[in-house]
Order: C-alpha cells, then sequence, then structure tokens
C-alpha cells in the first residue's frame, strides 16, 4: 500500500524540497478494488501540501486538491496535453485530440463532437436497450457470472464497435490491445500497445477513405482540418484516439459501481424498489467511482501553487482527488441517492472532456435498469478476492457475482 512517507534525495531531483517528496503510485494506490478510492481519499487527506512530487513512473508531480485538479485539465495554456501517461516517453506519437492542444485541437474534436452528440446517442438508444436486455437474460438463469467480461465489457464494446462499423467478432482482440495501451506496467509495452492498436486499424482507415460510409470512422478519417483533408497520419492518430476512448472507461466504471450494489444490499434495494431513482443515482455513482488518471506536461519554467517547476516536468491529475475531496463534496465516499451532484470530473474538464459521456451515461442507466429487473439480488462470490490494476482508467479484472 502507498503511504505519504519521505524518500531518498537522490530519488527527486535536487531542485525537489524535501518536504515535497512522497512514496504513492497514482496508478496503482493498491491492489485491493474494495480499496481503490479509499486509498486516494487517504492519501488526499494525509497530504499537507498542493503538490508533491513521487519516484514512481520515472518522477512525477501530482496535484492533490480537488479544485487545482480541476482546473489543471482545463489550463492547456501552462499544460500540455502532449502525452498520455507517466512517464513521458518520446516515440508516444500523435493520438488525434487526445494529445493536441488548443487551437491545433478544436478540428481533431469537431467529428468526435458530432459523432457522439446527444442527437446520435439518442438514435442508439434502442439498440443499447435490447443489448442490455438480451445480455441480462442470459445470464439470469445462470445464476453467477462474471459481471465485467459478461455484461459490462460486452454492453461498452459492442455499442463502440456499431458505431465505428468494426467486426463484433474483434471484440476480445481490440480490448486486449486497449488493455496493453492504457494499464501496462511497461511503459514500452503501451506504446507497443498504440503500435498494435494502429496495425489493426490500417486497413479499415484505407478503406474508409476511399469508400467512406456514415459510421464514426468514416468521419474521423476523411476530416476536414481547417479546409484540409486530414493526412495518412492525422488519420492514423485519430482513429487510435478514438478506440481508446470508445472501449474502456464506462465498462471499467460499471464494475465498480457492480461490486458496490453487491456490497451494500439496501442501496440497491432502493433502486429494485424505485427503479425511477436510477437515472439520477447513475450521476451520483458517477462521481463515485472515478477511474480515470490523466497527466500534463509543463509548457514553461514558472511558478505554480508555490512550487518552481520546470518545463518538460509531468503533473499527474487523478479524477478521484476532485470529486473525492471532502471540501467539494461532503462525505465523498458516501453513496447518497438524494445527493445533489454537481461538477464532476470523472469524463474531464475543458477542451479534452470526453466525448463519449452522454453515451457513457445512458450505457450507465440503461444496464442497471434492465439489471436490476431481471437479476434484483445478487452478491459477490464467497471467497473472491477482486484485483484491480490501474493505469490511466483503471479497471477491476474479475468481477465474479452470484444470486
Amino acid at each position: 500500500m502507498s503511504t505519504v512517507s519521505p524518500l531518498m534525495e537522490r530519488s527527486a531531483p535536487a531542485a525537489v524540497p524535501q518536504h515535497l517528496i512522497v512514496d504513492f503510485d497514482v496508478y496503482n494506490p493498491t491492489s485491493d478494488a474494495e480499496r481503490f478510492h479509499q486509498a486516494f481519499v487517504d492519501f488526499q487527506r494525509a497530504t499537507r501540501f498542493p503538490l508533491v512530487w513521487t519516484r514512481h513512473h520515472g518522477g512525477h508531480w501530482i496535484a492533490v486538491r480537488g479544485q487545482d485538479v480541476y482546473d489543471l485539465y482545463a489550463d492547456h495554456e501552462h499544460f500540455s496535453s502532449r502525452h498520455y501517461f507517466v512517464p513521458a516517453t518520446p516515440n508516444q506519437g500523435s493520438l488525434g485530440a487526445f494529445t493536441l492542444d488548443p487551437p491545433e485541437h478544436g478540428p481533431f474534436r469537431a467529428f468526435l463532437n458530432t459523432g457522439m452528440s446527444a442527437k446520435t446517442v439518442g438514435a442508439k438508444i434502442p439498440l443499447v436497450r435490447q443489448l442490455a436486455i438480451d445480455l441480462a437474460e442470459q445470464a439470469a438463469p445462470r445464476g453467477s457470472c462474471d459481471f465485467l467480461t459478461e455484461f459490462a465489457d460486452v454492453l461498452a464494446l459492442t455499442v463502440f464497435l456499431g458505431l465505428v462499423d468494426l467486426p463484433f467478432s474483434d471484440r476480445e482482440k481490440l480490448s486486449a490491445l486497449v488493455e496493453m495501451a492504457a494499464r501496462d506496467p511497461d511503459p514500452e509495452q503501451r506504446i507497443g500497445g498504440i503500435a498494435k492498436i494502429a496495425e489493426y486499424l490500417l486497413p479499415y482507415i484505407h478503406e474508409r477513405r476511399a469508400h467512406p460510409g456514415e459510421d464514426l470512422l468514416s468521419h474521423a478519417v476523411n476530416a476536414d482540418i481547417d479546409g484540409r483533408q486530414i493526412t495518412l497520419e492525422e488519420a492514423i492518430g485519430a482513429s487510435i484516439h478514438l478506440m481508446g476512448a470508445g472501449l474502456d472507461t464506462i465498462s471499467s466504471l460499471f464494475s465498480f459501481v457492480m461490486m458496490f450494489l453487491a456490497r451494500n444490499p439496501e442501496r440497491r434495494r432502493a433502486l429494485v424498489e424505485n427503479p425511477e431513482l436510477i437515472p439520477t443515482a447513475a450521476t451520483e455513482l458517477i462521481r463515485r467511482f472515478p477511474v480515470v488518471v490523466m497527466v500534463r506536461q509543463v509548457r514553461a519554467d514558472m511558478e505554480y501553487l508555490g512550487v518552481a517547476l520546470r518545463k518538460g516536468e509531468m503533473v499527474a491529475i487523478p479524477t478521484a482527488f476532485y470529486n473525492l475531496d471532502e471540501s467539494i463534496y461532503e462525505r465523498p465516499l458516501d453513496v447518497d441517492w438524494n445527493r445533489r451532484v454537481g461538477k464532476v470530473l470523472t469524463f474531464g474538464n475543458g477542451p479534452h472532456r470526453c466525448p463519449g459521456s452522454i453515451l457513457g451515461r445512458n450505457e450507465l442507466v440503461i444496464g442497471l435498469q434492465e439489471w436490476l429487473k431481471r437479476i434484483p439480488d445478487f452478491s459477490i462470490a464467497p471467497g473472491a478476492t477482486i484485483p484491480v490494476v490501474g493505469g490511466t482508467v483503471a479497471k477491476i479484472l474479475r468481477m465474479p457475482l452470484v444470486w
């Protein structure tokens, strides 16, 4: 378990004050899924300073206070989105809008805004609902399932692959590649995961550029970039961004949600008996279970939060530090169906806010509605351990439910 403790001076550059050096791994604060979010809260409570340095992942800064994290997400003037994980690697390459800063970011984001708009997502709702019904009805008679692999992943991946018109049979292959790119502990392996996603997509990119359809991938690889057609290299980056954004976050969040409902039958029964609460409850659950850790790179030497930052240094900004900050939400670890939820950071903030947030919220709401209708009482299999692995998006690896 990570703790707040001084490290040897050699673990950080000489310019970093000793009292700001901590031992905390933003990607893996604990291997216990049931304590994953608690670990962030414990660290935040124990840390007196708003900006600290950790030796993990090549050494980087961590913004600790909720409002600072929220503001950093949108502060592209001082902090760049050029790298999406720590440590920064020179061979990462472009990932479309994901690693571009304004104003270059805008044209690469436009097709995502259109392709995942409320209108577009609204048209997909019947398909999402029918898929959720089918998956729940298949699971119900069996009395058990791995919720992650048999419901959450299948729901999110199938809907997304329909949006980009890629074969449903490639679901597991693509999931494994995104897993490598987002969560492999070796930075070079993460880069390798990105390269493999590009290799997989390249034939489809060529096909859609020659014969575009109405799917989201076609729009991405034929995008208009300030009056010119997107280049092949840019199209590859935009497509990788699309895959990473669409294949992971909501199923990861959903697995934490179901772990909570399995462990808290009284909260679950409130939703079963009052299903009209589910849309509001989803907002509270989205607040309570953030899974993303983004990073930013310092653009120029400056003083920030009383600390001297150097150009090129990396700053981690975990979404949990905003959603679960006691100064922003009272009793942040409690799940309260009556809580008035305002701003949350689960899907980001500013120009890089996740364009799939509308779709993700709908998948969570519909998934809960249709699952709880058919499987209202469930628990985690006796004796089961729930492993979690962190990274850009933390994910529970196994969620064995029984009923």
